[in-house]
């Protein structure tokens, strides 16, 4: 039942942001994820940092493209914040590639 509900959420999270996505791009989220992001998430999407999210898991996935880019943009907890160092295009070309680690 609740693999049933996180996959519902997922859903609704990714086709409420459906738009933005299709104007990202995945390579180029690549790239920046790599330089930006990798040191405390992993390469792949598996933290390598304590109290990082874990995106192989879904860990903080589960929310619409706008919500990622706020809490992006703004850090939380040891992840710093990404306002004035990525552009706007740059963060949701991330969220796009993060979402292809799940």
């Amino acid at each position: 039942m609740k693999l049933k509900q996180l996959f519902s959420i997922l859903l609704i999270s990714t086709l409420a942001g459906v738009n933005l996505a299709q104007a990202s791009d995945v390579n180029l989220g690549r790239v920046t994820y790599q330089r930006h992001c990798s040191g405390c998430h992993g390469a792949s999407g598996k933290a390598s940092m304590a109290g990082a999210a874990d995106f192989n898991r879904g860990q903080g996935l589960m929310q619409s493209d706008q919500a990622l880019l706020k809490r992006i943009q703004r850090g939380e907890n040891a992840c710093p914040s990404f306002f004035g160092i990525l552009s706007k295009q740059q963060t949701y070309d991330v969220i796009a590639y993060i979402r292809t680690l799940f």
